[in-house]
């Protein structure tokens, strides 16, 4: 699952008021994923802030004032209902606008891998930089392997006269 069907997932368990028993497939990407988690923290707090708020009953003449400001004066303006449907779709078009824009200045910025051209293109010269190496070590070894029996080993035994020197009569 991505993080954005996890967070409409997070949403709708705070929707239907089970922010509490999330399922356990949510709990565990909250438990791998600091994204979502701190989404899911928001939201049980203000959830937790908006039942903290006294309950206090609406009084009866606040929703005779309600309804009359609302529903009864759309029924005088409805002879204009073009421009209901105008400012619906204006209001759409602006929410829209609104979460793209919001979407875009929010989402992360992920810098783009390496395409399988660099990779190989890299492989290659790690290739060749090895096969340098090996070739080095390998000259170095032979080197240092002749430099050895030219110091060590005598000349007799590699097949070279040796010098006689006369020896002394007693």
């Amino acid at each position: 699952m991505t993080c954005e069907t996890i967070r409409e997932a997070i949403h709708e368990a705070f929707d239907d008021d089970r922010g509490d028993a999330l399922p356990k497939e949510l709990r565990a990407h909250l438990a791998s994923c600091p994204g979502c988690r701190e989404l899911a923290r928001d939201l049980s707090s203000l959830r937790d802030a908006l039942r903290a708020l006294p309950r206090e009953p609406l009084p009866s003449e606040a929703l005779d004032r309600v309804w009359r400001d609302t529903v009864r004066a759309e029924r005088a303006a409805r002879p204009l209902a073009w421009s209901g449907w105008r400012a619906a779709a204006a209001a759409v078009v602006v929410t829209a606008l609104g979460a793209s824009t919001l979407y875009m200045v929010s989402k992360p910025t992920v810098p783009p891998g390496p395409s399988s051209a660099e990779l190989a293109r890299a492989e290659a010269q790690a290739e060749m930089v090895f096969g340098y190496t090996a070739r080095a070590l390998a000259a170095t070894r032979h080197a240092a392997a002749h430099q050895v029996i030219l110091d060590k080993v005598s000349p007799a035994v590699r097949g070279a006269a040796v010098p006689r020197t006369p020896r002394r009569s007693s």
